[in-house]
């Protein structure tokens, strides 16, 4: 009999505290549906005041959560800006090496076109697009033909 007891202790113990925890989560889930808005009609004023003091308090505790979550997002955006700028000057700085590397001296370009085949220049460099322009079309400039019949012959030089 004697072990009996300590079982029922023990189930009279497990039992409290599972009650102990129910009455607690109910507590619980009645202080989330006053957070959500729902079963205020039996608060007080005073408890209605505490509960918008709580809700201040927690209103203030996520606007200052959000700023910094978008301070740090900021300093993120800027260091990889930072960090891309940097490259493009790197890029920037190798692309004037290869073109300095490319393009000779004036006395060694002038050397080269001469050494070339029969004092011929070498392959100039495409220009811009802008470098040429369209010519205007003017029709008093236009060649005429005048007292040429279609049916006589060409001139013996055209021939």
């Amino acid at each position: 009999m004697l072990s009996r007891r300590p079982a029922m202790r023990c189930r009279q113990n497990n039992y409290l505290e599972y009650m102990e925890l129910k009455a607690r989560v109910e507590v619980l889930q009645h202080s989330q549906r006053n957070l959500l808005g729902e079963d205020l009609a039996p608060l007080s004023t005073t408890e209605l005041d505490q509960l918008e003091s709580q809700v201040g308090k927690t209103l203030r505790q996520i606007r200052s959560r959000k700023t910094q979550v978008l301070l740090d997002e900021m300093c993120d955006l800027k260091r990889k800006e930072q960090m891309l700028q940097d490259a493009n000057m790197t890029l920037k700085r190798k692309l004037g090496e290869i073109q300095v590397e490319a393009t000779p001296d004036p006395q060694q370009q002038q050397q080269q076109m001469w050494q070339g085949d029969r004092g011929v220049p070498p392959h100039t460099p495409p220009q811009p697009e802008h470098f040429f322009q369209a010519l205007e079309c003017y029709p008093s400039l236009q060649p005429v033909f005048r007292g040429t019949d279609v049916n006589q012959p060409p001139p013996a030089w055209m021939a």
